[in-house]
């Protein structure tokens, strides 16, 4: 939405909340233009964004959506009672309402067919935006209001040097895009509060240590692969999501037995990028693709092929057709985004650790 004008705001979530409506949003505009192949990428990108963290990604891996005549949409939402309870976190409540706000951000995008899983994946983050406020609510780190009212400004300020909002307030840009100046904060008081908490430790040695181990993100080295998914985001069960597996194990045992990858691509992979042999082109080490996918495509050598890989999207497998060396990099023209790498690795560590310990009673 605000993609060019709001600078990334610390972690921001770290594209945690509802990351996974934006692998729709981008399938539905994939086949709008009729893209090629390799703009389907499966993304993970974090952008700070007006809209509750609902990123907006280049494309990501998603099953293809059979066109036909016009179906229903995200406008079934409203026939649904708004204060159904979907599920409590340590004893407070996620309701249908919450979920629908986001889903209505997206008109008529989704088709009737695609709520349910849609739901499921915006109420998975709903869970950890419920538990990350109550986290910093109990051990009292939330960000000042000096500080949130600077970043508030800062965003007011973005917006005014960008030509394409002339004009217009915060408040107008947010509410024609479905969200509101509340939200916003919400988000903002989440990162600021948790870049203080996780980032108290980091110093310099700290970061510099991360950067050396992880040049390749940072020096502009870029990697082009291929990849065969069986998408699972649509599972419900564990004996489907144990069909799941069968299968991507059943077609690595095709590749490891010598058959081309590209045609079992085409034949197997969930992805629409199968029509080019499962071709997604170059991408960086972050950024770009989801942390598993990406993590493993940088370990692999040319005309390697990986074991399954598991991301939010399903199991992978990749194989590296090409790989393009970065240029020297020094540390200190870079260590903010090293800083924030870290931030949101410890993020994701803690969320780790307080779902474990939470009481999470899903109900839909």
């Amino acid at each position: 939405m605000l993609k060019g004008c709001m600078k990334p705001l610390g972690i921001i979530l770290g594209g945690i909340l509802c990351i996974q409506i934006s692998a729709f949003t981008a399938e539905t505009d994939t086949k709008k233009a009729s893209t090629p192949a390799k703009e389907v990428k499966p993304v993970q990108k974090t952008e700070m964004k007006a809209e509750a963290k609902v990123e907006t990604p280049k494309g990501e891996t998603k099953a293809e959506v059979k066109e036909s005549k016009p179906k229903e949409t995200a406008s079934g939402i409203k026939e649904q009672d708004p204060n159904k309870i979907l599920a409590t976190v340590n004893g407070e409540n996620i309701i249908q309402k919450d979920v629908n706000h986001i889903i209505s951000r997206f008109g008529n995008q989704i088709p009737a067919e695609q709520i349910p899983a849609v739901t499921k994946q915006i109420l998975d983050g709903l869970i950890t935006q419920k538990l990350l406020t109550q986290f910093i609510r109990d051990n009292k780190i939330e960000a000042s209001k000096a500080d949130i009212e600077t970043e508030l400004n800062k965003v007011r300020e973005d917006i005014k040097s960008n030509p394409g909002l002339a004009g217009q307030t915060l408040e107008q840009v947010l509410e024609s895009h479905g969200s509101s100046i509340d939200d916003l904060k919400r988000d903002i008081v989440i990162s600021l509060s948790l870049e203080k908490y996780l980032g108290k430790d980091l110093d310099d040695k700290k970061l510099k240590a991360y950067f050396d181990q992880n040049k390749a993100a940072y020096d502009g080295t870029e990697v082009k692969a291929s990849h065969i998914l069986v998408d699972t985001r649509a599972m419900k069960t564990d004996a489907e999501l144990s069909q799941a597996m069968d299968k991507i194990k059943k077609v690595k045992g095709e590749v490891d037995a010598g058959k081309d990858f590209a045609e079992l691509a085409k034949q197997y992979s969930d992805c629409p990028s199968k029509e080019k042999g499962g071709d997604l082109g170059f991408f960086k080490r972050k950024g770009q693709m989801a942390e598993p996918f990406a993590d493993a495509a940088f370990t692999l050598k040319v005309g390697q092929i990986s074991d399954p890989v598991k991301t939010n999207f399903g199991y992978h497998i990749i194989k590296v057709t090409e790989i393009k060396k970065g240029t020297d990099v020094k540390f200190d023209d870079v260590k903010q985004n090293v800083k924030q790498d870290l931030l949101q690795e410890k993020a994701q560590v803690l969320i780790t650790q307080i779902r474990q310990k939470a009481k999470i009673d899903i109900k839909a």
